[in-house]
């Protein structure tokens, strides 16, 4: 699978470099085998409530949306709003970063077919994303994230994240 990062938006840094290492890690992770190209594109909240009025007919801003679309080149889209994630980070004392790849991770998950409706699918995805992060490097020193999550207990689900 090819995979495309971009940034179109301007509210929140992001560094495409690390966020495509990521995902190319979660792919061989989720052994994901799928020809045709994900586009992964970080875009404005403005941007991102538009779109989730139009395709989940959900008038507010959300954190990510993931779009899989059958047949090639373009297999699927994930759209996620930095500033969402920036925000969240320093409400709760997070590291911008880590928040980021959650995001992207969750996004992928999404992607990929799991859901997060109910309080115990939200639960499962939050398991799943951690250790999806942790085994693709994304936690520790050595990528600039904290492990700022580990050994701490799953923070309650918020019904307007993640949809």
């Amino acid at each position: 699978m090819i995979v495309s990062v971009t940034n179109a938006q301007r509210e929140a840094p992001v560094n495409t470099a690390q966020i495509a290492q990521l995902v190319r890690r979660a792919i061989r992770r989720l052994r994901l085998r799928t020809r045709g190209t994900l586009a992964i594109t970080f875009v404005s909240a403005r941007r991102i409530r538009v779109l989730n009025r139009q395709f989940l007919r959900r008038d507010r801003v959300t954190d990510v949306l993931s779009f899989r679309y059958d047949g090639e080149p373009t297999v699927g889209e994930i759209l996620i709003a930095p500033r969402q994630a920036r925000a969240y980070a320093r409400a709760h004392g997070i590291a911008y970063e880590e928040e980021l790849a959650r995001y992207v991770s969750h996004g992928l998950l999404h992607w990929a077919g799991h859901e997060d409706r109910t309080s115990s699918e939200q639960r499962k995805m939050r398991v799943m994303e951690d250790r999806l992060l942790v085994q693709c490097g994304m936690r520790g020193a050595e990528c600039g994230i904290p492990d700022t999550r580990l050994g701490r207990q799953l923070r309650t689900p918020h019904s307007a994240r993640r949809t």
